[in-house]
């Protein structure tokens, strides 16, 4: 589905749809952070944003690249939570 996605991308990456999206996204983190790092900067909740859709981007894009069971899906969400949120109470205990 992926490697489709990326095959027509020329077609729907700069609609005006495609802009909206991702800014709704960015204003989805941006919030998110907001209420998870009530006390970082603005420059540490915009770090932790640009590295987590960075690590879910690629990590996505990798993992959907083989078949995954229902099992192996979970398992490895449960680990990415997990991850991310040792990361984002890293940054709250700073």
């Amino acid at each position: 589905m992926r490697v489709a996605l990326n095959d027509a991308a020329p077609l729907y990456r700069d609609a005006p749809e495609a802009h909206q999206a991702r800014a709704s996204g960015e204003r989805t983190v941006q919030i998110f952070l907001r209420q998870a790092l009530p006390e970082a900067s603005e420059a540490v909740r915009a770090l932790a944003g640009d590295l987590i859709t960075t690590t879910l981007s690629a990590v996505g894009k990798d993992f959907s690249g083989s078949p995954r069971t229902p099992a192996e899906i979970e398992t490895f969400a449960d680990a990415m939570a997990d991850m991310f949120c040792a990361y984002l109470e890293s940054l709250g205990n700073r």
